[in-house]
């Protein structure tokens, strides 16, 4: 059974019966070629039956028709489609108008490959060209979770325009990518799966990759997937000239023994029944699916997506969930957005689990005049006198609102301290209050801004050890 309900027949019966968020429809569609190079596919054609829940039996068909310039999409194109779907996680989800905004550089990132290289940025741009002039009919084949019934469309994934702004004299990227309102309302309808975006990227056999996602989600939560080898030859796609059972096995071998030394596959069995019908069992590993079940089970949307931040900056994933589950999304966010103005960070991810973990202040770039206050609003009213302002400031020290800040800044270890000596930027601790250290190692407070008259002196540091 699947999850809408309805049941696939095959050629046979049978006797016995990680992490971002993918579109279910996009998985199960033949949209990408296996291989890149001497393509002469101008379309891929798959044909399914299903029993639907109400017992009847409905035909399925599917058609992938490439561009007339670009052909169709092959296994780089996957790569690019997968990494715009991470990109699209960690900006917190689709957007109701399907407009995503992204850059060739970001996208290169995601899917570990180096950016500066100008040939990879240009292979990036045309596959995300060729994507979007790859036209779809999907017969009876497309889901509607809302509706609960199977539609016929014809779409194309996106559309994208690719722009370049000036922001402070220079130029900079600001491409945008519209998804079709068909994948918008799925993908919003919460008509997904979730795909392990690292173990994806890190396969080496681009069709190991494709059959990652295909059986992930063919299998329908359970811990196996038995298909008919043609009707698998279709989904991958494999072209016309493997069309016998053995030279489908074949082409298949590498990507096999890679997804079971990598520890997804369990088994994979061939089967030749009296009919003449060639089956393949595979076996999904428990490890594999507990360990990526119980990593996102206890996270939500928002912190998914700082730890889709966390790793895109060089974190262990299990590392980065765990420093969420321990902090918090915000804390975390505090330090992600202070890491681009650091000076001489050889270890992004060290810098910010470190700071993190440890709660210490960090330089805000960006917090200046009346929005940069502490955390504490302000009353409505008259300005306070500076008299008020201080025998406040004096009674928050007392009470020891700042002791843990001004133990870490004496604390602090001296190639850490010396960043934050005389910086132009406010210094924030964990709870929200900006500061300023003076070269004398006066720590002063902001109170209604961050101009020069705003510093409210609070302590002079205590630094052992220093020249």
């Amino acid at each position: 059974m699947t999850d809408n309900g309805a049941r696939e027949l095959k050629l046979f019966e049978l006797e016995s019966g990680p992490l971002i968020h993918v579109e279910v429809n996009m998985e199960e569609l033949p949209l990408f070629l296996f291989k890149s190079r001497d393509r002469v596919e101008e379309s891929l054609e798959a044909r399914n039956t299903i029993l639907t829940a109400d017992g009847q039996r409905l035909q399925q068909y599917v058609k992938v028709t490439g561009g007339r310039e670009l052909g169709l999409p092959g296994p780089a194109d996957r790569d690019v489609y997968v990494a715009m779907m991470r990109h699209v996680h960690q900006q917190g989800g689709m957007p109701a108008d399907g407009r995503v905004t992204f850059t060739i550089y970001g996208l290169l990132r995601l899917m570990g490959k180096s950016p500066k290289a100008g040939k990879n940025q240009e292979r990036v741009r045309e596959s995300l060209h060729r994507i979007a002039t790859t036209d779809i009919y999907a017969e009876n084949a497309f889901y509607n979770l809302e509706g609960e019934v199977f539609e016929s469309q014809r779409f194309s994934p996106w559309r994208v325009t690719f722009r370049r702004v000036r922001h402070r004299g220079n130029s900079a990227e600001r491409h945008v990518l519209k998804f079709d309102e068909v994948l918008v309302r799925s993908y919003n309808a919460n008509y997904l799966k979730s795909l392990d975006s690292d173990f994806y990227f890190s396969l080496r056999n681009s069709l190991a990759k494709t059959l990652y996602g295909l059986v992930d989600v063919r299998r329908k939560g359970t811990l196996r997937w038995t298909v008919e080898i043609q009707q698998l030859r279709q989904l991958i796609p494999l072209p016309d000239i493997y069309y016998q059972p053995s030279k489908i096995k074949e082409r298949l071998d590498a990507a096999h023994r890679e997804l079971t030394r990598r520890g997804f596959l369990t088994r994979v069995d061939f089967e030749e029944r009296r009919d003449g019908v060639h089956l393949v069992h595979y076996g999904i590993s428990a490890r594999f699916v507990r360990e990526r079940t119980a990593a996102v089970s206890d996270l939500s949307p928002r912190d998914l997506a700082v730890v889709e931040s966390l790793i895109e900056v060089g974190m262990w994933p299990e590392a980065a969930r765990q420093l969420v589950r321990d902090h918090g999304p915000d804390h975390c966010l505090t330090y992600l957005d202070a890491l681009p103005y650091q000076q001489g960070i050889e270890n992004p991810a060290a810098w910010v689990r470190r700071y993190a973990e440890n709660n210490w202040p960090v330089p805000l770039p960006g917090l200046h005049g009346a929005d940069a206050n502490s955390s504490r609003p302000r009353v409505p009213g008259p300005e306070p006198s500076r008299d008020l302002i201080e025998r406040q400031v004096r009674a928050r020290l007392d009470a020891g609102e700042f002791d843990k800040t001004i133990q870490d800044f004496e604390n602090l270890p001296y190639d850490d301290y010396k960043t934050f000596v005389g910086a132009s930027h406010p210094i924030a601790d964990a709870f929200g209050n900006r500061f300023y250290l003076s070269l004398d190692g006066d720590l002063y407070l902001y109170v209604g801004g961050t101009e020069e008259h705003n510093r409210f002196h609070i302590h002079t540091l205590q630094r052992v050890g220093d020249d």
